[in-house]
Parts: structure tokens; C-alpha cells; sequence
């Protein structure tokens, strides 16, 4: 029973000094989806098609952080005899950001790599490429936002940039 009661205690003075932490109460971390349109190059030939990512931000200081997610790319480019074949550009990003705030929400710059696998037709290629992209974050610190976002993507032989619109939840 004096067991009981101890653990009972120290488990009661535990939270109760998580829950005056200034710093306990915004971790940080943010997750989000994004969706958008993309303009797809391969070998000299391009298409418009779609792209998708879910994603994370780990906060380093107030104004950086480490970004990183799982992101698609899909469009139907026409082959040398202009027959379309599917395109399947997988993303798997690390990468710096930089944010400055502004009035409504954030502005910012990430710069860094990513892993690919690109699919066209029959053939299979993947390595590492560079990623780059400048947005605007209309979020609180804690909760639910939106996002605008211009991004490129080196993928070997394939390029990318988009235009995507995303939801994130700050924690």
C-alpha cells in the first residue's frame, strides 16, 4: 500500500512538472500531407502529372529543422515513338529547412537530398539526387495549418518541380 502511494505521488509530481514546462508544452514536431501537380522531365521528354508526399519536421532551433517524408510522383510521358508510358518516381527526403516567421504563418527554404526509384515503362533506375523548395505555412504553433509549396526534385535522369498544397498539425 506504501508502495502504491509513493508511485502515486511521484507520478503526480512527474506530471505536474511536464505540465509547467514552458518547453513541454510545443514538441517539436509537425507532420503533414501534401498533393499537387508537377512537371515531370525524363531523358528530354516531359509530361504534367501528379504528386503527393506525407511528411514530418523535427525543430532544431526556433527557426530550423530537419524535414524528411515519403513522397510519389506519377505522369504518362510519350515514349520516342510518342506511345505514353507510365512514370513512377518515388522520393524518400532529408533535408534542412530553414522558416522565418511572419504575421499569418511561415516562410521557408529547404535544401538537401533524397533517395529515388524512378519507373518508366520497363525500365527501373534509383540513387540520390538533390531536392530544393520555398513555401508558405499559414499554422499556429500548436495545431492544424495549411501550406503552400513551389519544390524540385533531381532524380537521375528525371527532374521534377511542383506546386503543392498540404495540410500539417504542429504538436
Amino acid at each position: 500500500m506504501a508502495k502504491t502511494r509513493i508511485f502515486t505521488l511521484a507520478t503526480a509530481l512527474v506530471g505536474a512538472m511536464f505540465a509547467s514546462s514552458a518547453s513541454a508544452l510545443i514538441l517539436p514536431l509537425s507532420v503533414g500531407a501534401d498533393a499537387g501537380v508537377a512537371d515531370v522531365k525524363y531523358k528530354g521528354r516531359s509530361a504534367t502529372g501528379y504528386f503527393w508526399a506525407v511528411t514530418g519536421n523535427l525543430k532544431l532551433t526556433s527557426m530550423t529543422s530537419i524535414y524528411s517524408g515519403y513522397g510519389e510522383t506519377t505522369a504518362e510521358i510519350p515514349d520516342i515513338d510518342g506511345v505514353d508510358q507510365d512514370f513512377t518516381s518515388i522520393s524518400v527526403p532529408l533535408a534542412l529547412q530553414v522558416t522565418v516567421p511572419i504575421v499569418l504563418g511561415d516562410v521557408y527554404v529547404r535544401g538537401g537530398g533524397n533517395y529515388y526509384e524512378n519507373t518508366y515503362g520497363t525500365e527501373v533506375e534509383d540513387g540520390y539526387g538533390l531536392i530544393g523548395a520555398i513555401g508558405l505555412s499559414l499554422a499556429p504553433a500548436i495545431g492544424p495549418g495549411m501550406a503552400i509549396e513551389l519544390g524540385y526534385r533531381d532524380r537521375g535522369n528525371a527532374e521534377t518541380s511542383s506546386i503543392s498544397i498540404g495540410a500539417r498539425l504542429n504538436f
